[in-house]
């Protein structure tokens, strides 16, 4: 083997550990800069964050401990906190406000909104709404919000079931 082979691969190597770690501090940075509003939000009212999930600028997380959901959710300046308690929570559903463009033959599904609307037990009381995309303040492409929508509705009904056992 040559010598300028041998720098060449070992440059190459030497490159991909620094896309590797500065993605990976990165990742770390936008963990820490989200999770520490949502701790402190969740320890205000006496809970831990069990599992949570990071989207744009927004993040949600649970007290599976407390069943206690939260989230904080950034958009043009304005921060928003959400905290619902699922001992007064009926079910959880996604609700999808689309709308289909296009000819006929190419129609496309484009969605404004996707949100997690929590069902009170009493009807009295109005539903709690966490936004999860709304084209209005997000990209206009979704990036895995449909599906972050549905794990959490999941997450939040098996939890839902388990309480009322």
């Amino acid at each position: 083997m040559s010598l300028g082979l041998i720098i060449t691969g070992v440059l190459c190597l030497l490159l991909l550990a620094i896309i590797v770690v500065s993605t990976s501090k990165s990742k770390k940075k936008k963990q820490v800069r989200f999770l520490d509003p949502l701790n402190r939000l969740a320890e205000s009212v006496g809970c831990k964050i069990s599992n949570y999930d990071i989207w744009n600028d927004s993040v949600i997380g649970i007290d599976g401990v407390k069943n206690v959901v939260f989230a904080i959710r950034k958009t043009n300046g304005t921060e928003e906190n959400i905290t619902i308690n699922l001992a007064e929570i009926f079910r959880c559903r996604v609700a999808e406000i689309s709308r289909v463009t296009g000819p006929k033959e190419g129609n496309m599904k484009v969605f404004d909104r996707i949100e997690l609307v929590f069902v009170n037990k009493e009807k009295s009381k109005s539903d709690q709404v966490i936004v999860i995309y709304s084209s209005n303040t997000d990209r206009l492409t979704l990036a895995g919000e449909l599906q972050l929508a549905e794990k959490w509705c999941m997450l939040v009904n098996n939890k839902l079931a388990t309480i009322g056992k």
